[in-house]
C-alpha cells in the first residue's frame, strides 16, 4: 500500500530551505543578542572602512603637496599666488578693558 501523506512530506522537506527558519528556532533573548552582535560587527566594519578612507585621503593629499612643491622648484613661481589676493584678511579681535 502506498501512503500519500508520506510522499507529500518528502516533497515539502525537499522544498524547505536549510536557513529559512533561523530566527524561528531562536528565543526572543537570543534574537536580541544576535541583533546586537550584528550591529557591533557592522559598526566595526564601518570604522575599519573609515580608517582606510582617511589613510587613502592622506596619501592623495601628500602626493598633491609634493607635486606642487616640485612644480614650484621647476618653475620658480608659486602656483597659488593668485589665491592670496582673493583670500580675506584674518579677523582680529579687539582688546577688552576691564
Amino acid at each position: 500500500m502506498f501512503d500519500m501523506r508520506l510522499g507529500a512530506m518528502d516533497d515539502n522537506e525537499k522544498e524547505r530551505k536549510p536557513g529559512a527558519d533561523l530566527f524561528a528556532r531562536l528565543s526572543a533573548i537570543q534574537t536580541v543578542v544576535f541583533a546586537i552582535v550584528a550591529l557591533f560587527v557592522l559598526a566595526g566594519l564601518m570604522l575599519v572602512g573609515k580608517g582606510f578612507y582617511v589613510k587613502a585621503k592622506d596619501e592623495v593629499a601628500q602626493y598633491l603637496l609634493l607635486r606642487d612643491v616640485e612644480e614650484q622648484d621647476v618653475t620658480g613661481k608659486d602656483s597659488q599666488s593668485g589665491l592670496s589676493e582673493a583670500m580675506p584678511a584674518p579677523l582680529t579681535t579687539g582688546s577688552v578693558t576691564r
